[in-house]
């Protein structure tokens, strides 16, 4: 494998992600730096977004029509945080609106309950997705599922013929920007031209794609553009619990809130309500305030290092892992694995070990690396199904044993993700590791437990007694 050292001319950004590679304690006794792969599911927080908000907190209070210093102040930045996500994705404040959620999972939910859906139209959409863009679209419409091929990517071409199946009849097409599975980018702009010569509107889940690639909604007129983005900051550097969905007014002025209570209107008497105008009619209670703030700013250091620089780091960060995992013969990756193909797929690799299942894959990895990744199914059951070719009578023993509390067969794979503060020897750390475990080299006796399906190391277990804990006194 190819040992060169640091990524040259990529920019060093460890130093700003707490805790990337700070040390932990390896099954031997020793400790090492950290590699933390796992940024598909959360990234660590931004030092200046936890220094930010740390300068903001006491300055906290309710935003909107509170007359103190504190809640005007909380409003402004409120406000500014909404103009810094449009900004970010390219909006028209004339034509777009940014309502803050949750979350991605959320924010699919709020669009699949607020767009105008009856029983007979079709959305359209792919087994690439995460469950947030599939399973809310169920029972509001005919969800109809465009093929992919034998590797799990996207077919324009299908995508086509589903559309002109039934002429006009399709309300929306949704898609995921990026795999969280394969790492496979999809053609954005193409689905979106085609969906809107049918009358479709275009709903990007943008959780995977945007905290690693520009992104850009279009003027709402041109054919190309996007109605809906939802995406999350848990994924972007901004460990607060916060998402926003951007997208066309119009759809939730007309719609009756998601979530109503508090904020969402003008007038209520006991026997009408007179809804307020977005966004405020889709955010209902007391938000998420730091939440946004963060979100904002963490933004803001993305677009200070520049989106462009980030994707050639982790492009070649990339080609050096799909390069290092080709030279084991018994690692199979899901989708695409060509180290010289980066330019349309993100850092997110899942692969499949001959003989060794994926959770004491992930379990010797942690606990005699110090490499930290992901396992199982990443709420994408039906494409792994698929690309893990299991038949239906081996689905339906498999689901057998899950509701008799046995999980020790889930299906599943091994899912290393690169973010923006990895370096060349956070992946040659996790190569060394494959090949001990493809060698079978590991050294602790790993016991699985039916109940989780999770593995450990016989007599071992993290010890957490040095870290902070809520039976710690008070000061």
């Amino acid at each position: 494998m190819n040992q060169a050292g640091p990524v040259k001319g990529a920019p060093s950004l460890a130093p700003e992600v707490l805790g990337a590679h700070r040390e932990v304690p390896l099954l031997d006794g020793r400790k090492v730096r950290q590699a933390f792969l796992d940024n598909a599911a959360s990234t660590k927080s931004f030092r200046a977004v936890s220094e930010f908000l740390r300068k903001v907190e006491p300055l906290y209070s309710n935003i909107h029509r509170g007359s103190g210093f504190d809640s005007a102040y909380c409003t402004r930045m409120y406000e500014e945080a909404r103009d810094i996500l449009l900004r970010f994705v390219g909006g028209d404040p004339s034509s777009h609106v940014v309502i803050p959620v949750r979350n991605t999972t959320e924010g699919l939910n709020l669009l699949a309950n607020t767009l105008s859906l009856n029983p007979s139209d079709r959305v359209l959409t792919t087994i690439l997705e995460h469950h947030s863009n599939d399973l809310p679209w169920r029972g509001k419409a005919r969800v109809e599922y465009v093929p992919v091929d034998g590797e799990g990517r996207f077919v324009l071409d299908e995508l086509r013929r589903a559309l002109e199946r039934e002429p006009g009849n399709a309300r929306v097409v949704t898609v995921t920007g990026a795999s969280n599975v394969t790492g496979q980018i999809l053609p954005v702009r193409d689905i979106a031209r085609l969906a809107h010569e049918h009358g479709a509107w275009v709903v990007v889940d943008g959780a995977q794609l945007l905290p690693h690639r520009a992104f850009r909604m279009g003027t709402p007129s041109s054919p190309e553009s996007v109605d809906f983005v939802v995406f999350s900051a848990h994924k972007m550097n901004s460990p607060y619990g916060e998402g926003a969905v951007i997208g066309l007014t119009e759809p939730f002025a007309d719609a009756v809130p998601y979530l109503q209570g508090g904020g969402t209107v003008y007038s209520v008497s006991l026997d009408h309500v007179i809804w307020a105008d977005p966004p405020d009619r889709q955010e209902a209670g007391t938000p998420n305030i730091l939440g946004m703030i963060a979100m904002a700013r963490a933004v803001q250091v993305l677009e200070r290092h520049g989106m462009d620089r980030i994707e050639a780091h982790e492009a070649a960060l990339t080609k050096r892992l799909l390069a290092g995992l080709a030279e084991l013969r018994t690692v199979r990756v899901m989708g695409s694995c060509d180290p010289n193909r980066t330019q349309d797929r993100l850092g997110v690799v899942t692969f499949t070990v001959d003989g060794v299942y994926h959770a004491l894959v992930a379990a010797i990895l942690a606990y005699e690396h110090g490499v930290s990744v992901r396992h199982g199914c990443f709420c994408a059951h039906p494409l792994i199904k698929r690309l893990l070719r299991i038949p239906k009578e081996e689905e339906e023993r498999l689901e057998g044993s899950l509701r008799a509390g046995d999980r020790r067969e889930i299906p599943g794979g091994v899912r290393v993700s690169i973010g923006i503060h990895n370096d060349a020897e956070d992946v040659d750390r996790f190569l060394e590791g494959m090949r001990a475990i493809v060698e079978r080299r590991w050294k602790g006796d790993y016991r699985q437990d039916p109940e989780t399906g999770e593995y450990e190391p016989e007599g071992v277990a993290f010890d957490f007694r040095p870290l902070p804990a809520f039976d710690d006194p008070l000061d």
